[in-house]
């Protein structure tokens, strides 16, 4: 750029302001406006100067003239302008409630509710669980756990409609609470919880099994699964943790996973009562194991299998507690509201029983629920509800087993008949009880070498579980049926009661060779020194070179070292067991310890000693 021209640019430049200057003075001249407003020349514009000037817009009506109503100052005018005003700010209360109403509210991440506190938003996401009532006080409200895909959050809904069922996207709307720490959404009434049919899981069903195998593949998904439960459940009980089981005794099945009860079911569920359920699976970091959630509502009682109740005995009374809240039966004598051990001091009390005034000094087998009550500081049993009091009476029973097998005419019409025999005898013989199937014993009418008659019967399943033992005094109610295939009388029991305590243990000497078929099985005693040969553990006997296995009790006080080389008296179960390199088979001593009955940590037979 030339010099010339800077100069000429740099002239103009006062021109251009000056311009501007007296354009600006133009616009703005106030004398101008005071003249034409200004009427009374006292150096202030009033509003009626101002309408006076304008009278004929504001006579033509309009926004114009009802502002100017507003703003006039007249006397005559300012009631009517506080009604109006008065109008204006309920009309304007009145759109922003409607505009909150219709306001929809923002759709947030769970991640984010920490920025939104007490304020009304909206999550998207899956119905993990819910529990209704979750404090049992009676509540109307329902807690919903929601996950999206950036964390978990709780719906507290109270006065709450229709829940969904796990594993539903759901839309839930409501304030945002924070409280020490702690934040969740809280809602009330219903509208809080949306979603279409489309959004409800399809819930397949699939079995145990299929799951076990490949867990991982199912989770996000809702199944239909059915199995056994491993333990009872309260109706109120709003969090249960128990196994779920494709078979209803324990130890016969093959697979089983951990299962979690939201909610309260509303009803007894019963140890070993198959349910088909709708659930959802999630992998538990706190337990390392797979995890299958359901709510209690939600549980379904199949009915075509009915659980069996557990035979309960006052020896094991100290582990009566694995059992509380499970149906049971339990031996012993009817005394007013109790049933005591006979010929003992144990006791437990009767509930809902009914009159029990015909069965009272009597033994009988008495069914319901184990309960522990605060007001009895005991152990009781509840039949009342479903549970249905099962007495035998067992004064009414008869030795007929050997009327049965002496006159076979007669009783080929009992079988005909289909005619229940109430009868007594003992166990013949030490039988493991099966958790699958029915289960042969030997009922005999007494102890060998007193026997005169004995049959076979056939136990069913869950009648009995663990070993009966030689000797063991029964009462059972059994039918006769006739077995074409063996020719003989079988017996079938319906239900069937222990009475008393099985013959002392079986004593065995080493020296008398290698035990007979009949010695198997059974509670047996043999005395001898403990030798350990090649890591393994003998008992030998004193003197001699016969020695049997044993496996002793970890922590049988025999083993120490205060009875080191005394000659004891070892009780267990005689076995044997099979040795697949050698084919040949080894009899074991099991589960075997010695007797301390006065319980000083000292054996009867080094006391003797």
């Amino acid at each position: 750029m030339s010099e010339s021209t800077q100069l000429d640019d740099s002239d103009s430049k006062p021109d251009d302001v000056e311009e501007l200057v007296s354009e600006a003075n133009v616009e703005m001249d106030v004398d101008s406006v005071f003249e034409t407003y200004d009427a009374n020349s006292d150096g202030k514009i009033e509003h009626s100067e101002y309408v006076a000037k304008h009278k004929a817009e504001v006579e033509s009506g309009g926004v114009s003239s009802f502002i100017d109503r507003l703003l006039d100052d007249s006397p005559e005018l300012r009631g009517q302008r506080l009604w109006v005003m008065f109008a204006l700010s309920v009309l304007l209360v009145a759109a922003m409630n409607a505009y909150a109403m219709v306001r929809e509210p923002e759709l947030v991440k769970i991640e984010n509710l920490v920025e939104h506190n007490n304020e009304v938003v909206s999550i998207e996401g899956t119905v993990l669980s819910w529990v209704e009532d979750p404090y049992s006080s009676g509540e109307d409200r329902v807690n919903i756990i929601i996950e999206d895909d950036t964390g978990v959050a709780q719906l507290r809904w109270y006065r709450f409609g229709e829940i969904p069922m796990i594993g539903t996207k759901v839309t839930a709307t409501g304030d945002v609470i924070e409280y020490n720490g702690r934040l969740w959404l809280q809602a009330l009434g219903s509208g809080a919880l949306s979603w279409d049919e489309s959004d409800v899981p399809d819930a397949p069903v699939i079995a145990i099994s299929t799951i076990a195998a490949n867990p991982q593949d199912f989770v996000g998904d809702a199944f239909t699964i059915t199995g056994y439960i491993s333990k009872p459940v309260n109706p109120n009980a709003t969090f249960t943790s128990l196994d779920l089981r494709d078979h209803p005794n324990y130890g016969n099945h093959e697979h089983q996973m951990n299962m979690i009860i939201h909610s309260a079911p509303g009803q007894w569920l019963e140890a070993g009562q198959k349910v088909e359920i709708t659930a959802v699976i999630e992998y538990s970091q706190k337990f390392l194991q797979w995890t299958i959630h359901t709510e209690g509502p939600e549980i379904r009682i199949v009915r075509a299998h009915e659980p069996q109740a557990t035979t309960i005995g006052w020896s094991n009374y100290q582990t009566w507690s694995y059992n509380s809240g499970a149906k049971v039966l339990l031996v012993g004598e009817i005394s007013g509201d109790e049933i005591i051990e006979s010929g003992g001091d144990l006791r437990a009390c009767v509930l809902n029983s009914g009159d029990l005034s015909s069965y009272e000094g009597e033994e009988v087998s008495f069914g319901g629920r184990l309960i522990w009550s605060t007001s009895y500081a005991g152990w009781c049993i509840d039949a009342s509800g479903s549970i249905e009091v099962d007495l035998i009476d067992v004064s009414d029973a008869e030795n007929l087993l050997g009327q049965l097998s002496s006159n076979p005419a007669d009783t080929l019409e009992e079988v005909a008949n289909g005619t229940t025999f109430l009868i007594t005898g003992v166990v013949s013989g030490s039988t493991l009880m099966s958790e699958t199937g029915d289960t042969k014993i030997i009922i005999a009418n007494a102890v060998y070498p007193n026997t005169l008659a004995k049959m076979d019967a056939y136990v069913p399943v869950g009648q009995h579980y663990g070993w009966l033992e030689e000797g063991q005094p029964i009462v059972a109610n059994v039918t006769v049926s006739w077995n074409s295939a063996s020719s003989e009388f079988q017996l079938m029991v319906l239900d069937m009661v222990l009475t008393g305590e099985p013959t002392s243990a079986n004593p065995y000497d080493l020296s008398d060779g290698a035990p007979a078929f009949y010695d198997l099985n059974k509670i047996t005693s043999i005395t001898g020194n403990i030798v350990t040969i090649d890591g393994q553990m003998y008992l030998q006997k004193e003197g001699g070179e016969q020695k049997i296995r044993i496996n002793a009790q970890f922590n049988s006080i025999g083993l120490n070292e205060q009875h080191e080389g005394l000659t004891l008296k070892w009780t267990g179960r005689l076995i044997e067991v099979p040795d697949d390199v050698t084919l040949a088979h080894i009899y074991v001593l099991d589960n075997a310890d010695v007797t301390d009955e006065d319980g000083n940590g000292i054996a009867d037979d080094a006391e003797d000693a």
